[in-house]
């Protein structure tokens, strides 16, 4: 879809002396984008796609009008304009069929077509629609084939460098990390230039882990590619990534600057979502640095970019840091409000590990609220609403380990997110001076996963209600967990979807005292049935 030195599709055969003015245009416009220059290109493109609004547009016309229609829906998409994007995607897959309906995949419209389709995946899934970006994905590949021509080596990297995004926003991360990989073969076997994608894949993932050394070694190879062929915006995609691995290792100061700077490249360059994205990444640091004015002035504009766009997965990362900023200025009402949107949006994407998160990002805030509470009955009161956000949510946290196959991402998860989950679910449940759940929380803990899935038994029928949600002076969520987008992420691998463990069998439940009814048995119940998906296998074993 661009120009010869610039990587992108050519085409089997030229459109002749009819189109040549059409192809200056489109690949004119192609290079002012790579350079950021936005608004020329924009300009440029609509100069182009005017010129096959003919009556006798014939095939080549057709082609070049899906090229020019993918370029524009690519810039719409970073304005911000999401339905836009798909509107003009749309109209290019339909120039694409015509073409081929006239002149089959003579001037290469098939690779148009798959290109289009990978570029609407990406759409969908800014928008948080994982099941449309799945069936974009698998169309594309139904359209490419083993030749080893360049436009097919370009359209595999792209399929397996989308797929590997994809995986990373259904929290299948041993999977990127393994489609991301993938990807850096073929980038290095066709187009060095493109390992830097993959690269930023690679590092976003060993950010999720808790590995910041790692995911800033990966950044800053993808940004020195960047730079090397001329991809400012890319490149500061990667620096303001860079900048949130910062915040992450404990460096607000490096973390403003990068992002300042990534920032400030977006603005020039006309692209109001990114900028939004990465002004969200600011307000973020500069709260957790004791910047509060500065946080504020920040948010808002980020909120209400993100909320235009439909930009699921940011607006509830945004949203996630409007509830800690209210919960810090003891507003914990309009704190949960704001929670509580964070998590329905994580909830429609299936993003299991983020609602969990979500939830003990509301029990801190509510555990705050109760060492700042007076009256020891209001205080009470507070420790326990904390505890039925928190217990839930470390044991599904903990439970998310079983997802990954032996090996140190396993143990990254165990120690950097799960343990500082269980712990604080450990603080309240001493502060409830609840010994028997101390004890079946600490055995539940120091359960070890089986090697072969046991025959299905009885499980520990729940001596006693789950825990009472309900509290007359904060929402609280419905208890029915959205399930669509799990089904979506089992169509990748075929696993099931209710919890995909690639080497173990779930732990068993145990029994510590045979003489007494369970006290965590109804937690366990309760986690499963909050966030959808099982925690404990049915076996029951004694723990002496």
């Amino acid at each position: 879809m661009s120009t010869d030195d610039l990587i992108g599709l050519h085409g089997k055969e030229t459109s002749g002396p009819r189109w040549a003015a059409f192809r200056e245009l489109n690949n004119a416009a192609a290079r002012l984008a790579s350079e950021g220059r936005v608004t020329e290109a924009a300009a440029m493109f609509a100069e182009a796609y005017a010129l096959t609004l003919v009556d006798d547009l014939d095939a080549a016309g057709f082609d070049g009008r899906a090229r020019v229609l993918g370029n524009l829906s690519s810039l719409a998409e970073g304005r911000g304009e999401t339905a836009e994007a798909l509107r003009l995607a749309g109209e290019a897959l339909r120039a694409c069929e015509r073409a081929e309906r006239e002149a089959g995949d003579r001037y290469g419209t098939v690779a148009v077509r798959t290109s289009v389709l990978i570029q609407r995946a990406q759409t969908f899934q800014l928008l948080g629609r994982y099941d449309d970006a799945l069936t974009d994905l698998d169309a594309a590949l139904a359209l490419t084939s083993d030749t080893g021509t360049g436009d097919d080596r370009l359209l595999e990297f792209n399929l397996h460098n989308t797929r590997s995004v994809l995986l990373f926003g259904l929290e299948r991360f041993e999977e990127a990390e393994t489609v991301a990989r993938r990807a850096l073969d073929l980038a290095n076997a066709f187009d060095p230039r493109l390992a830097a994608h993959p690269y930023t894949n690679l590092g976003m993932i060993a950010q999720a882990h808790n590995a910041g050394d790692d995911a800033m070694s990966y950044l800053r190879s993808a940004e020195q590619i960047h730079t090397a062929a001329g991809d400012l915006v890319q490149a500061a995609l990667v620096v303001a990534n860079q900048g949130r691995v910062a915040a992450r290792m404990g460096d607000p100061e490096a973390a403003g600057r990068l992002l300042a700077r990534a920032e400030q490249t977006f603005l020039d360059g006309e692209h109001p979502l990114r900028a939004a994205e990465i002004r969200l990444s600011r307000a973020h640091v500069a709260f957790q640095s004791g910047d509060a004015d500065l946080a504020r002035s920040l948010l808002p504009q980020a909120i209400e970019a993100l909320r235009d766009a439909g930009h699921v997965v940011m607006l509830a990362e945004a949203l996630g840091v409007r509830g800690d900023m209210l919960a810090a200025e003891g507003d914990l009402y309009e704190a949960e409000q704001a929670f509580l949107e964070a998590r329905a949006l994580y909830e429609q994407t299936g993003a299991r590990y983020q609602v969990a998160r979500v939830d003990m990002r509301r029990a801190l805030a509510i555990s705050a609220a109760a060492e700042r509470a007076a009256d020891p009955q209001e205080q009470g009161h507070l420790v326990l609403l904390a505890l039925n956000l928190s217990l839930p949510s470390a044991l599904a946290t903990d439970a998310i380990r079983h997802t990954y196959a032996p090996g140190r991402a396993r143990e990254q998860w165990a120690a950097t997110v799960a343990i500082p989950a269980m712990a604080h679910a450990l603080h309240l449940v001493t502060v409830m001076e609840d010994g028997a759940l101390m004890s079946e929380l600490l055995e539940h803990m120091s359960g070890t996963v089986s090697l072969h899935a046991p025959a299905s038994a009885a499980a520990l029928a729940p001596d006693q209600p789950p825990p009472d949600l309900a509290a007359p002076d904060l929402p609280v969520p419905s208890g029915e967990p959205a399930r669509l987008a799990f089904a979506a992420s089992a169509f990748i691998t075929g696993t099931s979807a209710d919890f995909p463990a690639p080497q173990f069998a779930l732990p068993p439940r145990l029994r510590v005292n045979p003489n007494r009814p369970s006290a965590l048995e109804p937690w366990i119940t309760e986690t499963e049935h909050r966030y959808g998906f099982a925690i404990r296998s049915d076996q029951v074993v004694d723990s002496w």
